[in-house]
């Protein structure tokens, strides 16, 4: 199951916000194989400009550039990671006004089956989601 993470700003606007998280899911499902639209999770943390800082100083929560963590299990190519990633600097860019140049995001795949569970039992990414 694919998990997005946003951290970004305080004070975004909550309809934009609302929007980019599902724009977010509706990309995941189309472009990443094996993914429903209802597998894809996405959280937002809000981050206040007291405690972002960069080289041991503190700087203002304007200077915050959006963060995207997405978690995936097997079963993915790099190729639709990728576009993914792509494509949610421009939902970003879209909605938000964010520079996409400056949207840094991070995958963590998980590539070995065996560490990815649901309900306590070991997902068989062997099966195909209808």
């Amino acid at each position: 199951m694919p998990f997005v993470t946003l951290y970004l700003r305080s004070g975004c606007d909550d309809s934009a916000v609302e929007t980019c998280m599902r724009e977010i899911s509706q990309a995941g499902a189309e472009i990443m194989e094996n993914t429903l639209l209802r597998m894809v999770r996405v959280s937002v943390y809000d981050i206040p400009g007291n405690r972002i800082y960069e080289g041991g100083k503190l700087v203002g929560e304007d200077d915050l550039a959006p963060t995207v963590v997405f978690d995936i299990g097997p079963g993915r190519s790099d190729e639709a990671k990728t576009r993914f990633m792509d494509r949610i600097a421009d939902i970003l860019h879209e909605n938000l006004g964010v520079d996409k140049r400056r949207v840094r995001a991070y995958v963590r795949d998980n590539t070995r089956p065996e560490n990815f569970c649901i309900d306590g039992k070991q997902k068989d990414f062997s099966k195909k989601v209808k």
